[in-house]
């Protein structure tokens, strides 16, 4: 359940309906794999219980207020029920945490009211191959040129955040731009494009703009903003969270299958299941002080380094975390508990996939620096 500790919110999200939704998501997890219409119907009743709403001025996880715990709760808890909903709905919250930070009030309230009256779902396209984006000047309108890669969404996505660089007398650098999906045609989503070793129903295609006009009123703040730190690497705890709730799915399918099969007095298996549910925690643990930091240190320009490093740190460590737990239940489970029908089978193949974020590596170099430079960081991560 979403913990709230406050109040004073317009209080329209039932919580008894999203366990409810959760579950219903769970159940069609398997078969929603390979339907070629997507997530459609798993977003349509997101949007029916208010979950496309719930971070917007005067809902219960307004971004005005304290709440990054309690929304890591929610991502944790979608990734829980089907990891690629979970990567779609982190990136429709990742848009309107943008649009709430950079955009103007005429673009917050145009685009926030998409939400509210037409169920819009939003998304964060960064990712580009060689062929990247390019806005080009066409009279009082830009032209985009390129594509995008790994579009997460694509066909049930309404309005997409992407990014490019811009080359004008008034604008120049990488620049976020609202596209309205509804004019992208069908033959500029290049669906052979994804074949992953998992979350296949996230349908992460490449996408050709080249062609697609747009202007200053699609066009959110000025070039560069999207980097902006601390916002930009602090919002590493929010998909951290969909990726333990991943690990939680692997955990519950864990114990339900030895339960089964009456192996749960077997000693070496009780062993692991404690190991498996001692990370479990631990995870939890993270992410709730992960959650609290960022609701203390995001607007604090003295707490900048602070922020960016424990979102790093609790990236990383919540990727080990889920590998552990992968290991641990593998053994536990053995082949025939990795093979279909069980769930496993996809959660592990997702999860698996999933974890493959960019620069881990640099990401643990980067907190190593941070408490080499900081003398007093230590105190004040204890």
């Amino acid at each position: 359940m979403i913990e709230i500790k406050h109040d004073n919110a317009t209080q329209t999200f039932n919580q008894v309906a999203f366990q409810n939704i959760l579950q219903k998501i769970k159940l069609e997890a398997s078969t929603s794999e390979n339907n070629p219409e997507g997530l459609k119907t798993e977003f349509k009743w997101l949007e029916e219980i208010g979950a496309l709403k719930i971070v917007l001025p005067g809902e219960l996880l307004d971004f005005n207020k304290p709440n990054m715990p309690a929304l890591l709760n929610m991502l944790q808890a979608i990734g829980k029920a089907n990891l690629s909903v979970g990567r779609i709905f982190e990136g429709h919250i990742n848009t309107l945490y943008l649009i709430h930070l950079y955009a103007n009030e005429t673009q917050r309230n145009h685009w926030f009211q998409g939400v509210r009256e037409h169920g819009h779902l939003f998304g964060v396209w960064n990712t580009q191959a060689q062929n990247g984006i390019e806005f080009s000047t066409q009279t009082d309108q830009y032209i985009v040129n390129g594509s995008k890669t790994f579009c997460s969404g694509v066909g049930i996505i309404n309005r997409a955040l992407i990014t490019g660089n811009i080359n004008h007398e008034n604008r120049k650098g990488w620049q976020m731009v609202i596209v309205d999906m509804s004019k992208i045609a069908d033959d500029k989503i290049d669906k052979e494009s994804w074949k992953p070793l998992g979350m296949k129903a996230s349908q992460s295609y490449t996408v050709d703009f080249s062609g697609y006009l747009t202007n200053e009123s699609d066009m959110i703040a000025h070039p560069g903003i999207y980097l902006t730190q601390p916002y930009f690497s602090g919002g590493a705890i929010r998909f951290a969270a969909v990726h333990l709730g991943g690990a939680a799915a692997i955990a519950e399918n864990t114990i339900e299958y030895l339960k089964d099969l009456n192996r749960t007095e077997d000693p070496i298996q009780r062993l692991r299941i404690s190991n498996i549910m001692m990370q479990l925690v631990a995870g939890k643990l993270w992410l709730e002080k992960a959650g609290k930091n960022y609701d203390e240190w995001a607007d604090d320009k003295n707490q900048e380094d602070e922020l960016i490093a424990f979102a790093n740190m609790t990236r990383v460590t919540i990727e080990d975390i889920c590998l552990r737990i992968m290991d641990e239940s593998n053994k536990c489970i053995g082949a025939r508990g990795l093979m279909a029908p069980y769930d496993m089978e996809r959660v592990f193949r997702d999860l698996s996939f999933y974890l493959r974020q960019p620069a881990p590596d640099a990401t643990r170099l980067n907190v190593a620096d941070f408490f080499i430079n900081k003398q007093k960081a230590t105190h004040e991560f204890i």
